[in-house]
């Protein structure tokens, strides 16, 4: 195994926490293993009010309760079975042991009252969390992916890519928690930088409802990033996904896929610099 010289940030969606990365719930190791094999320095960051860090009120503001298992089996684990969307039918990858759904149920938790508070929330730890990470590729989900791009404003060149699984949103969307009303974000950052200058792809699943959201903010990336892919999972003989990408029986091939894309991208780019260096020096 060849040491990196940059490490993974790990940026979790929702109502859920870093756990989500550290085992699937059919027990296997999840995505924080793969990357450390792949000579990554990893970490796990459990947002303002979930996981570990437990939420408080009083700092954090209102939260919504913990979604039940009528709001999230459909969504999650018995996709083919209820068909809410079009691509439901092609979801075969949930794990078959039982215990599954249940172990994924105990990891999920509040969220805030809106979106924008989601957002604020990373913005207030993120000067402390990239002198923690140091140059770093942040890889986010679902909801984790409006925080994450609200990271990268702020850690500027810290964040030398972004691999967004699922990430939620697409400019103007409107949800309940809020609008999105600064590309891919609720609010204005915080952040003087801009979060596409880098390397960026963004990975969605055969049979989730998020494919056509991932492909609106897939042309708003492509539009401004200098190196950008769109992963259809399909595409790649990686099939049968729904949202849990971290969750599902063949979770540790779409880490191998991001991991081959990001050293290829990154070897490139390091080439490009020194390159440019030999010339201008």
């Amino acid at each position: 195994m060849n040491r990196r010289p940059v490490s993974v940030l790990l940026v979790h969606g929702g109502g859920g926490q870093g756990a989500d990365f550290l085992r699937t719930p059919d027990g296997r190791p999840g995505w924080i293993h793969r990357f450390l094999r792949a000579g990554y320095a990893t970490y796990v960051i459990d947002r303002p009010g979930h996981g570990r860090s437990t939420w408080n009120d009083r700092v954090l503001g209102p939260q919504q309760p913990a979604a039940d298992y009528q709001a999230l089996y459909p969504r999650f684990v018995e996709v083919a079975e209820n068909a809410l969307w079009k691509e439901a039918a092609r979801h075969d990858r949930w794990p078959v042991n039982p215990r599954a759904g249940d172990r994924f149920m105990a990891g999920q938790g509040p969220m805030a009252a809106t979106l924008g508070a989601s957002q604020r929330h990373v913005e207030v730890v993120a000067e402390q969390l990239f002198e923690l990470t140091g140059p770093t590729i942040v890889v986010s989900h679902s909801m984790g992916g409006p925080c994450g791009w609200a990271l990268t404003a702020i850690g500027g060149p810290s964040v030398v890519a972004v691999v967004a699984a699922e990430p939620f949103g697409y400019p103007g969307m409107v949800h309940p928690l809020g609008c999105f009303d600064n590309g891919l974000a609720a609010l204005p950052y915080r952040g003087h930088h801009d979060p596409f200058a880098r390397p960026i792809a963004i990975v969605t699943g055969e049979a989730t409802w998020m494919r056509d959201a991932n492909s609106r903010a897939a042309a708003f990336v492509r539009a401004r990033a200098p190196i950008f892919e769109h992963f259809l999972l399909e595409e790649h003989g990686i099939t049968g996904n729904g949202h849990m990408l971290m969750s599902e029986t063949n979770s540790d091939e779409i880490a191998d896929l991001m991991i081959r894309w990001l050293a290829r991208t990154l070897d490139e780019t390091a080439g490009r610099d020194k390159d440019m260096g030999q010339v201008t020096s």
